[in-house]
């Protein structure tokens, strides 16, 4: 790359991630470098290469950053229902809402929420549920929706959270 072998140096860094697929490093190096050379197409391509291993949430995030960075929302909300497909956790529903939060309206954010019930509360333990109801009970009332989350509250009362534990 120095030398300005900037296809040898693919080619090498290629041959690297085929190899060692599981080796983060090795993606941000070979991403970091087609960023430099301006290559968007060619970063999303290596994204997607690695997005197929599964990795860890780091990564998902990283390329979600990427896609914020050239303002590409709806693509970046794509990547969210895939990173949340892949680590389908409270902290990652979460971390989904607060995106919709930020770039979409309250339907949009609304609708994450209520998925984020159906998949994640029944298999998650009672702490977890409740930080999701905890959640999305904050995000109607930040709404103005005070009866949309006492609602909230009392399903979360009467179905998943302890009766010893106060919202």
């Amino acid at each position: 790359m120095k030398n300005r072998f900037i296809n040898h140096a693919r080619n090498v860094w290629h041959r690297a991630i085929t190899l060692l697929p599981r080796v983060d490093q090795l993606w941000y190096k070979y991403i970091h470098m087609e960023n430099m050379l301006g290559n968007v197409v060619g970063v999303r391509r290596i994204f997607e290469m690695w997005m197929e291993w599964m990795p860890d949430r780091h990564a998902w995030l990283s390329y979600i950053k990427f896609e914020l960075k050239y303002k590409e929302i709806q693509h970046a909300r794509d990547l969210f229902d895939r990173f949340v497909l892949c680590h389908p956790t409270v902290a990652s529903w979460i971390r989904y809402a607060k995106f919709e939060i930020k770039n979409g309206d309250a339907c949009s954010t609304r609708n994450v929420f209520e998925r984020a019930l159906d998949k994640v509360v029944a298999a998650e333990d009672d702490e977890e549920a409740q930080k999701l109801f905890l959640a999305f009970a904050d995000f109607e009332a930040s709404c103005n929706e005070t009866h949309r989350a006492e609602c909230i509250y009392q399903f979360a009362l009467h179905h998943h959270v302890p009766k010893g534990i106060n919202c």
